[in-house]
């Protein structure tokens, strides 16, 4: 050879940080299948390399034979004794091959083996380094824009970040500065993928690990992290030292802390929240600086209807429904939030369509509503027993009653042939519903419910809300303004077939605003 073989197996492991030993068993391998592809895959070769001098020798065997047969494994007594001297039938004779007998495609093997055979040991060699460091920021610097994102030099390798894992807000340059989380470390037979991540909720987590000491000395606990990657997020801190303020330590000397955060993650906005046992309070400062002026608890379903005032209710809402979605994440309860004026036309209506039932006064219908039945499907579920605990309602009225509900409500769903008739004219738009929105039309649109027929298309209001990914109580909110509207359609059409308004034309609610559902319709906070 007419360079330093040892030389470069010196450059290539201080380059590729492989051990020395390993270097040379793939250098002697790559001369292998140099060898092998010359003389075919059945020949008996032997390579040898003497680190001494640098040498690389290769070595294939032939028998000595009288009359050669098979030039491939034989070689005549004639030519072995050209070779050696002393050579004998029966011998085996290694012979030497000089690297400019290879010619060019086994020579093109040999590099091609090399380079895959590093490529696969430094991948190796990634893979061992980085398999336990998921979870871990690191910092690195983009080198190139590739196919569904970028790649990173993060020192010793290079990791991919998927657009995906971007935050929207995030625009990199080449030879920028990036901080990321490694998401996953996989091995694959072409070596080691690292994927990073700027959208994962550990990345926020570990930041404030970085930036806020408390928080690395276990003095601030994180309890809980709701995210939005580019646009919001919160984030429940608990202090064990009452002498040190939880949100203060996290926020900094003027800020400069959660400033920092926040400039990492391209101006996404932090909502600090004091953690709280108790789940009322725990809430309350979720949708600070909302003053919450009541809230209604249902263990049953873990969910809370939260009451504010109505100049504040899409400052607690936040835009599209943003801020009270992160607070009830955080909290891990189904948060609903409505104004007072909202409550109480909720509870006026719940209160009149009680009074329609045979039997139930004034003071049994707020004994209702007090206890959560504020609409016919609450009464027609119930337990009759449960219902007998109210004063002055027996067992048998009890019965009554959801007997009562029961025939009201399959009357306000309608006949199958009113259904029908009434089809083409549920065919409308969801806005058509009393108190529904265009954005929470758009929040719906995005679930599959375009018009009123696709909500009325649900078997019950459960179904509906797991569907349409609403609490049960919104849920029931815009069923109720639907079966409102159906109501209106129904009185139009028994009048004009028998002449003779019917109850729900004697009782019109239709004038009475449905309950307003601004789950995804507010400004930010």
């Amino acid at each position: 050879m007419d360079f330093n073989l040892k030389e470069l197996i010196d450059q290539l492991v201080k380059m590729k940080g492989i051990d020395r030993a390993v270097m040379i068993d793939i250098v002697k391998d790559a001369f292998y299948k140099a060898v092998q592809k010359k003389l075919g895959a059945d020949a008996d070769i032997d390579i040898i390399y003497d680190d001494a001098t640098g040498e690389l020798q290769a070595f294939y065997f032939r028998e000595v034979v009288e009359k050669v047969r098979d030039e491939d494994f034989e070689i005549s007594l004639e030519a072995a004794r050209e070779l050696n001297p002393d050579a004998q039938p029966g011998d085996t004779l290694g012979i030497k091959m000089e690297p400019s007998e290879l010619g060019r495609i086994a020579a093109q093997v040999a590099k091609q083996v090399l380079v895959q055979k590093i490529k696969t040991v430094e991948g190796d060699i990634i893979f061992d380094e980085f398999k336990d460091r998921k979870n871990e920021i690191v910092t690195g610097t983009v080198r190139r824009y590739e196919r569904g994102g970028l790649v990173v030099d993060i020192g010793k390798a290079e990791a991919f970040l998927p657009f995906n894992q971007q935050i929207p807000t995030d625009k990199f340059k080449v030879n920028e500065r990036i901080k990321a989380i490694i998401h996953d470390v996989v091995k694959t037979t072409q070596g080691c993928n690292i994927i990073l991540s700027r959208v994962n909720t550990l990345f926020l987590v570990k930041l404030f690990e970085i930036e806020v000491p408390e928080i690395a000395e276990g003095i601030v606990k994180i309890e809980g992290v709701a995210r939005d990657p580019g646009h919001r997020s919160k984030i429940a801190v608990r202090s064990i030292d009452h002498d040190v303020d939880p949100v203060g330590a996290c926020v900094g000397l003027k800020g400069s802390r959660i400033q920092n955060i926040v400039h990492e993650l391209s101006g996404e906005k932090i909502d600090i929240v004091p953690w709280d046992s108790d789940p009322v309070r725990y809430i309350c400062n979720t949708l600070s600086p909302v003053e919450v002026s009541q809230i209604i608890i249902d263990e049953d379903e873990h969910s809370m209807d939260v009451i504010v005032s109505d100049d504040q209710l899409s400052i607690a809402i936040g835009r599209g429904g943003e801020n009270v979605r992160l607070a009830s994440q955080l909290t891990g309860w189904s948060i609903d939030v409505q104004s007072e004026s909202q409550m109480q036309m909720m509870l006026e209506e719940a209160r009149r369509r009680l009074l329609f039932i045979e039997g139930v006064d004034e003071s049994m219908a707020d004994s209702f509503i007090k206890l959560g039945y504020t609409t016919l499907e609450d009464i027609v579920h119930a337990d009759p027993a449960a219902l007998a605990e109210i004063p002055n309602v027996t067992i048998e009225r009890a019965q009554s009653i959801i007997a009562q509900a029961t025939e009201m409500l399959e009357k306000g769903r309608g006949t199958i042939e009113i259904e029908k008739e009434l089809e083409e004219k549920l065919n409308v738009p969801v806005t058509t519903i009393k108190g529904v929105n265009e954005e929470m039309a758009s929040y719906l649109a995005e679930r599959g419910y375009h018009t009123l027929a696709d909500i009325q298309s649900e078997a019950d209001t459960e179904t509906f809300a797991k569907n349409a990914e609403l609490s049960l109580r919104r849920a029931r909110q815009i069923r109720y303004g639907l079966q409102m509207y159906i109501d209106e359609l129904n009185g139009k059409t028994v009048a004009r077939r028998t002449g003779v308004p019917d109850a729900d034309t004697l009782f019109d609610f239709s004038k009475v605003e449905a309950p307003s559902n601004d789950e995804n319709g507010g400004e930010e906070q």
